[in-house]
């Protein structure tokens, strides 16, 4: 009998190794990946970790509320593929406020609400990375940038720079000029600022369905998935059960006669948008080999029900609500990263 020849895991070829580390879809995953031996773990930084999908993470007091308080420990869990976690917060970081989601990153806050665009920074739990923010010498609202419940900001974590959505370079209406956008919630205006100016150059009332009193908007949201800039609002249809009562509207920036006017859109393509009570964020499906597995599924919004903070996802095609398994009573959308965003 042939004598079976054994394989050594080490000697595999490096582009395959690399290849093979980008398939990986769960961080947990990729860290064991990266542990089975040293030549593996060289050719696969930490920070390349593939794309990861959001994870719930458990909050304590009201995950309503504009910001909650950091524990010394906080639970995970991933409604995609069940898997659970811990991770333990460094002590100059427990007790404080902060916001979520973002792309990786919790927003802490320090001092009063007054003064939050002086005294705050981003905080990575899985990294301990924090980074100091530069001051918004404004006054338009939350320093945040994902979505805001009253406002939205602008900060690039990975130029480190405050900015803005730029107007599209086809666009001949203020092309090329940076804005910041305020939305103070349901029925309300969009107004749009001058970057540096700080001086509003144009608005767009809400979408006349916020607005009738026939219909029940719980909440609205404003984000940039990339490519456009939407604003997706919640509807109830006068019940309490979130799974057969709820829907959405979801409205595109546009530009009709040189005006900024929001435009409803049937579909979102790919992108998945995921949102909380307070905060909103998106992601494209297209990394992930099993989105269309029931991993992830595009063309989706995963929110999560201001009646009772349970994670539901709302197929748009469809208008189906569906609601996901969670072990959490109050909880927030994460997106994790292990990519350093400092200098």
């Amino acid at each position: 009998m042939c004598k079976r020849r054994e394989i050594d895991w080490r000697d595999l070829l490096p582009e395959l190794v690399v290849v093979i580390s980008k398939k990986i879809p769960g961080l947990y995953d990729f860290i064991r990946f990266r542990a089975t031996c040293k030549r593996w773990r060289s050719l696969v930084p930490l920070s390349d970790a593939p794309s990861q999908l959001p994870w719930l993470m458990e909050v304590n007091g009201d995950a309503c509320a504009i910001a909650t308080n950091l524990q010394a420990e906080h639970r995970f869990y991933s409604a995609f593929t069940g898997e659970t976690g811990t991770i333990f917060v460094k002590p100059s970081c427990q007790g404080k406020s902060f916001r979520g989601p973002s792309p990786g990153h919790l927003l802490l806050l320090s001092g009063e609400f007054t003064n939050l665009r002086k005294s705050c920074h981003l905080f990575n739990p899985l990294t301990e990375e924090e980074v100091w923010l530069p001051p918004l010498t404004c006054s338009l609202g939350w320093p945040v940038f994902s979505s805001g419940f009253e406002s939205w900001a602008f900060f690039d974590p990975y130029t480190l720079e405050w900015s803005a959505t730029a107007r599209r370079a086809d666009s001949q209406h203020c092309c090329n000029l940076k804005t910041l956008i305020v939305s103070s919630g349901v029925g309300v205006t969009t107004e749009f600022f001058g970057e540096s100016t700080r001086i509003k150059w144009d608005e767009i009332p809400p979408p006349i369905e916020e607005t009738q009193l026939d219909t029940r908007c719980v909440s609205s949201h404003i984000m940039d998935t990339g490519r456009d800039l939407l604003r997706v609002s919640l509807y109830s249809r006068c019940c309490k059960n979130t799974e057969h009562c709820a829907y959405f509207r979801i409205y595109k920036l546009g530009f009709e006669e040189n005006n900024c006017v929001w435009e409803e859109i049937s579909s979102i393509d790919d992108r998945v948008l995921f949102l909380d009570v307070v905060d909103a964020f998106s992601i494209s499906a297209e990394p992930f080999p099993a989105a269309l597995g029931g991993f992830v599924i595009p063309n989706s919004i995963y929110f999560l029900s201001p009646d009772d903070c349970k994670p539901y996802r709302y197929d748009i095609q469809r208008g189906f609500v569906q609601r996901l398994p969670c072990p959490f009573q109050k909880c927030i959308w994460f997106l994790p990263t292990l990519r350093i965003i400092g200098p």
